[in-house]
């Protein structure tokens, strides 16, 4: 064992000495303990309350963006329809506008093609001008302008019609 603890025990006991009395001390109380807090409540009801406004306005925001989703899809369609739609009528444009289709709706009008060109310039002309051929005088020819000239005036006649019942100088100045 050690010095220290060898010396203490062989030490002699002190008695205990008598305190003196130093005047008026009070005398020794039992302290009760403070009464039981309560439980706050309102801190784990608030944080419930928050939670679920939280989670509520997540499920409030997907609810929205599927919508957005169900809306953008739906423009991507009618787009993709919209544009078969342009791309249709861009074919019939050019089918319309093609030398052949020209040339047949021209023959149909009785237009004809001119023989030479004649072209101008600041010099004067480069060509010599010719008139051109009559148009050959059939009967399925002759019959949409007999039908346009029968055409009631109040313009109740369909385009077609109407441009088969415009003038020779019309047709001529279209064609040249």
């Amino acid at each position: 064992m050690s010095q220290p603890l060898i010396a203490a025990r062989k030490a002699p006991v002190r008695a205990r000495e008598a305190r003196p009395d130093t005047g008026s001390r009070p005398e020794l109380q039992v302290v009760v303990p403070p009464a039981v807090r309560r439980l706050r409540l309102p801190l784990p009801v608030a944080c419930v309350v928050l939670l679920s406004l939280g989670l509520f306005g997540l499920l409030m925001t997907n609810i929205a963006i599927a919508g957005d989703a169900y809306r953008v899809t739906d423009l991507r369609v009618t787009s993709e329809r919209l544009a078969d739609q342009q791309q249709a009528a861009q074919e019939a444009l050019a089918a319309r506008s093609a030398p052949q289709a020209l040339a047949s709706r021209a023959a149909e009008l009785g237009m004809v093609p001119a023989p030479a060109p004649v072209h101008l310039t600041a010099d004067g002309a480069v060509g010599t001008p010719t008139a051109a051929p009559t148009p050959t005088q059939e009967p399925s020819a002759q019959e949409p302008a007999t039908q346009a000239s029968q055409a009631p005036a109040d313009g109740a006649g369909s385009p077609d019609e109407t441009a088969g019942a415009a003038s020779p100088e019309a047709s001529a100045a279209t064609a040249r």
